[in-house]
């Protein structure tokens, strides 16, 4: 096995004449490669490996076909973009102005390195980042970092959020809890049966019309903020607090991932068919963990995984359900214990309802 030092791997990426992208793999090379480490080389008839001695464990490893992939600027911008939320071919050649003939050739080009994954949903397909490229954090470190030298980035991302607020945006009616797809009672009563205790501070991110799960919360908590990013939600419910003479629930105009409260500020915090409204659904778990105290709970119920595409539509859903396996990889890398998980299967009524998924997590102490 040769030893490849940083001066080598540089050498090596210019001799091996990726002319028009030689300035972006050294930069890349520079924020990836430290000095003063060893490298290994191998199989250079095909092209040049480049492993770090400590990096063995990742899904992804570093290589030509992988430096020659996000090298360019196009193809980074589609994985930032990608980092944490779900587009479509067309979504993504509308955010970044191009035909959709080169987007579906640089997703292919980021799929082929194991980069990207794709959903299919009828006619359509979503692309995300793929789990092994979140597994190896090395490699989505140092993407991360190189995007961020892109002067227009700041443009790229405002792009992203007038998207998401136009997705946010298509639907107008209000749906009550109850009236969702996997808000069954049958759901509810699972859910807050394993919460029968009280609490000094309670959260409940997307409290939705009425706020009925945060009037619910008031009975058994000191204090209760009631978090929504709707403005019309959050007056109305000022109205029905000021009504019913409730004073210890606290009504707050808030997007889930960026809520105004201090860190380790709450005994209990609660997602209730709210996840699948996340652009990011990691960022939102991470901000509801971040809101708790040590060895506090959060409890979610969300969908579990479903195919009906409609629901993007008619209720402004992004992601369509969550399975098991997938909540407990946004969860993985978090201070956090899983303590109890159950799906929830649909009422035989004449209103039925999609299956649900519920969480009980405990904070770290």
């Amino acid at each position: 096995m040769q030893a490849l030092s940083f001066a080598d791997a540089k050498s090596l990426m210019i001799a091996n004449k990726c002319k028009s992208k030689k300035r972006l793999i050294l930069e890349i090379l520079d924020i990836c490669l430290k000095p003063n480490k060893l490298y290994s080389m191998q199989s250079i008839s095909t092209g040049v490996h480049v492993q770090h001695q400590t990096s063995h464990l990742e899904p992804i490893q570093p290589n030509l076909e992988l430096f020659s992939a996000i090298s360019d600027e196009v193809r980074l911008k589609i994985l930032m973009i990608l980092d944490g939320t779900e587009f479509t071919v067309n979504e993504l050649k509308e955010m970044l102005d191009i035909h959709q003939s080169n987007a579906s050739r640089h997703l292919a080009k980021l799929s082929a390195c194991d980069l990207l994954k794709d959903r299919r949903e009828g006619t359509k397909a979503f692309y995300g980042l793929s789990d092994d490229l979140y597994m190896s954090q090395s490699i989505l470190e140092m993407i991360r970092k190189t995007y961020e030298q892109l002067p227009d980035k700041d443009i790229v991302q405002s792009k992203v959020q007038e998207k998401l607020i136009e997705r946010r945006n298509n639907y107008s009616r209000k749906f009550h809890k109850l009236d969702e797809t996997g808000g069954s009672l049958k759901a509810l009563i699972s859910l807050f049966s394993k919460l029968m205790i009280p609490f000094e501070h309670a959260v409940d991110i997307g409290c939705g019309e009425g706020g009925d799960l945060s009037l619910m919360l008031s009975h058994q908590c000191v204090k209760v903020s009631a978090i929504d990013i709707q403005p019309e939600i959050i007056q109305d419910l000022k109205k029905i607090l000021a009504e019913k003479n409730i004073t210890n629930v606290y009504p707050i105009e808030a997007d889930m991932t960026k809520i105004p409260l201090p860190d380790s500020s709450a005994d209990l915090v609660l997602m209730s068919q709210v996840l699948h409204h996340a652009s990011s659904p990691w960022e939102a778990l991470k901000e509801g963990i971040r809101l708790l105290k040590p060895s506090g709970t959060l409890a979610l119920l969300d969908l579990a995984q479903h195919n009906e595409e409609e629901l993007r539509e008619t209720h402004g859903h992004i992601w369509l359900g969550f399975d098991q396996k997938r909540i407990e990889f946004l969860l993985k890398d978090l201070p956090c214990k899983i303590l109890a998980t159950e799906v929830i299967t649909s009422e035989e009524n004449e209103h039925r309802k999609l299956p649900a998924i519920c969480f009980i997590v405990k904070k770290n102490p």
